[in-house]
């Protein structure tokens, strides 16, 4: 079985919680005022943070998510809505740019990895109306270590060779 991914769990387990916080406060609610109106509501939130909780765990068990990881190159704040544009450069030096929500902590010049689900990706030509769909696809993001090159280490060995001589 492969290891979920910590912020994948984090993930799975707020929207349990949240789910059964939901019902267990439907069921005092419904106990002390009779509403069976609030109970059935309460009871559709747990049910829809249940499937959502067990859609995750399916997503990060079959492995069908992808991981980008880079380093926060630019934040663009937009000044309505919910989201941001992030712009992240992986260890190749490819940008990629994605929509994130305003509330998600990043720092420029900091690595992060970042989990987007790979099952639903909508393509529809306009680069301002991919990202804007793939906003729903984001799963949870990470502090990376910093990437170490082995080809870096190598030439820095050499030079301090070279110096003792």
């Amino acid at each position: 079985m492969k290891q979920i991914p910590v912020p994948l769990h984090k993930k799975m387990a707020i929207t349990a919680l949240a789910g059964s916080g939901c019902m267990l406060f439907g069921l005092i609610y419904f106990i002390a005022a009779k509403d069976r109106i609030f109970l059935l509501l309460s009871a559709a939130v747990f049910l829809n943070c249940a499937w959502r909780a067990y859609s995750i765990y399916r997503i990060a068990v079959k492995g069908t998510y992808e991981v980008i990881e880079g380093t926060c190159v630019r934040i663009n704040p937009q000044l309505i809505g919910k989201f941001r544009t992030v712009i992240m450069m992986d260890d190749g030096g490819i940008e990629s740019t994605f929509r994130l929500a305003k509330n998600l902590k990043l720092k420029i010049g900091e690595r992060y990895r970042l989990y987007f689900d790979n099952r639903n990706q909508y393509k529809t030509g306009s680069g301002f109306f991919d990202k804007a769909l793939a906003t729903g696809n984001f799963l949870g993001c990470e502090s990376a270590p910093a990437a170490v090159i082995d080809g870096d280490k190598n030439s820095e060995r050499q030079f301090d060779d070279f110096e003792k001589d």
